[in-house]
């Protein structure tokens, strides 16, 4: 910080200056005396301090996914989610969950007590499937069947000026399912035989910089559901890309991509689908992280097994977790497994639950271990920047 002027007669002088001591050195009056001369000017708030103000870059709130694993892995941090404010983009192939999530994410914002606008141009949504997945369509549910992509854009404008008048502290996300199946209107309007190319991108990226800003301000959350494409004569690199242009990988502030795994179920009796999401691109958190789960068609995100297992790996890398008087670990490679809290000062067992990795589901629901189970998820799953790598990186390079 930048030292303050000591005297009398040094004050008088920064005054004289604008802000500016003998020394040259910027003061924080001057910095304040500008930010309030910046909104001034422009009569409207464009210019915050970041240290002391609630600036729409903050987030204000986390919606959650519906998966405790891809909540970490996209805003680093305990009962996180999707930022408000923000634009989320979920992509991948056909059939993969990216509804599913969606749907999800749906129901927490109901349940924070928040509204949520469905735009469906896919003309897929079925009212009943929505109410098995715990979704309330009777209230603060809004479904919308807009033709065209200017119309997509103009419902989600409308959705921002009820918002901003209504002045409620509320959650409002809204979901777009999908990007890939909505045509632009010259599109609709045009013979099929005529020639579309840059259509779409281009009213795409029009949209995307007339809302991007707004959604900050008004702590929208705006989830786009995409799809993936083949590159045409691609030989090398990533065959995949998403229709749209690049309108929404450059304004989206968190992209998941979801990819297939094997199906859940024996033969023609499919139950569900194994799922993993990587964050490709993330300004909440550090990027490039992915998460394995499970969906269960008609029930939901399943993911207990996968949480046992990172949890269990963490703890045979780094020890037991230590908080406060108490040591928490979960272990076991057979068929049973342990849950242990155990006592720092003298090494007692003040609480043990053996359990069957099947049964871990009943453990995380289980009040007495939640706490615990939930200490130990962060403990595996928060990020923290490695000092030493770096240093070491730093030196390596440095040497070559």
């Amino acid at each position: 910080m930048a030292k303050q002027p000591s005297n009398k007669k040094d004050r008088e002088e920064t005054a004289q200056n604008g802000g500016l001591n003998s020394d040259s050195e910027i003061t924080e009056d001057f910095v304040q005396d500008l930010i309030k001369d910046l909104n001034k000017e422009h009569q409207s708030r464009i210019a915050w301090n970041l240290s002391t103000d609630t600036t729409p870059t903050h987030v204000k709130r986390w919606i959650s996914t519906g998966s405790r694993l891809l909540d970490y892995s996209v805003s680093n941090r305990r009962n996180g989610g999707l930022p408000e404010g923000r634009i989320i983009e979920i992509f991948g192939a056909p059939s993969i969950g990216k509804s599913h999530i969606a749907t999800q994410i749906a129901r927490s914002t109901q349940k924070l007590g928040g509204v949520v606008v469905y735009i469906d141009t896919e003309n897929a949504t079925n009212p009943e499937n929505l109410k098995a997945l715990g979704i309330d369509v009777s209230k603060r549910f809004i479904y919308s069947d807009p033709a065209c992509t200017e119309d997509v854009f103009t419902v989600i404008e409308s959705v921002i000026n009820k918002v901003k008048a209504s002045q409620k502290d509320i959650p409002v996300t809204i979901i777009w399912d999908s990007l890939a199946a909505t045509s632009p209107k010259a599109e609709l309007l045009a013979d099929y035989d005529k020639d579309s190319i840059g259509l779409q991108a281009r009213a795409l990226s029009k949209g995307f910089r007339k809302i991007t800003q707004v959604i900050g301000h008004n702590n929208i959350l705006l989830v786009v559901l995409n799809q993936t494409r083949t590159k045409i004569g691609l030989m090398f690199g990533d065959p995949t890309t998403t229709p749209g242009g690049s309108a929404v990988p450059f304004h989206a502030s968190v992209r998941i991509q979801l990819f297939g795994g094997q199906k859940i179920g024996e033969k023609d009796d499919t139950l569900g689908i194994n799922v993993m999401a990587k964050t490709i691109k993330n300004k909440v958190s550090p990027p490039f992280r992915s998460v394995n789960f499970q969906i269960h068609f008609g029930v939901g995100i399943v993911e207990h097994e996968e949480i046992f297992d990172i949890i269990r790996t963490y703890c045979e890398e780094h020890g037991p977790l230590d908080k406060g008087d108490a040591r928490y670990v979960i272990e076991g490679t057979g068929a049973w497994k342990t849950l242990r809290v155990t006592s720092i000062k003298d090494g007692t067992v003040e609480l043990e639950k053996k359990f069957t990795k099947s049964a871990f589901n009943e453990i995380i629901d289980d009040p007495q271990y939640t706490d615990i189970v939930e200490d130990l998820l962060e403990y595996a799953m928060i990020k923290k920047p490695d000092t030493q790598k770096v240093q070491k990186s730093t030196q390596e390079t440095e040497a070559q």
